[in-house]
């Protein structure tokens, strides 16, 4: 569910060799769970792969996209921010700004 206060959201595409996405998504997931969940103004975040495991998606969500440019600064996520770069054949880089968000009826 996304969280309320998320006011700016980062995509990043990584697209890798299949066989180096299971380390590469174990490190993306445990950079989420460990390093970034402790930043000021981080809501939430999400790690996905492509069904043909060529690509791996990481989506997080912000209070501000101060708090976003902020979180590049910490060491710890600007090393696995290089290394996720250095690992990947491509990659890109989008940010948004949320317009509505709409839920279940049953939700």
């Amino acid at each position: 569910m996304i969280d309320s206060r998320t006011k700016f959201i980062a995509v990043s595409i990584y697209t890798v060799a299949t066989k180096n996405l299971s380390a590469f998504e174990t490190t993306a997931r445990s950079t989420i769970e460990r390093d970034t969940v402790v930043l000021n103004g981080f809501c939430e975040g999400i790690v996905m792969t492509n069904e043909e495991q060529t690509q791996v998606l990481i989506v997080t969500l912000w209070d501000s996209k101060q708090a976003w440019v902020s979180a590049e600064w910490e060491p710890r996520i600007g090393n696995a921010v290089a290394t996720f770069t250095e690992a990947a054949t491509a990659y890109d880089v989008r940010t948004f700004v949320p317009v509505t968000i709409v839920r279940s009826a049953s939700g």
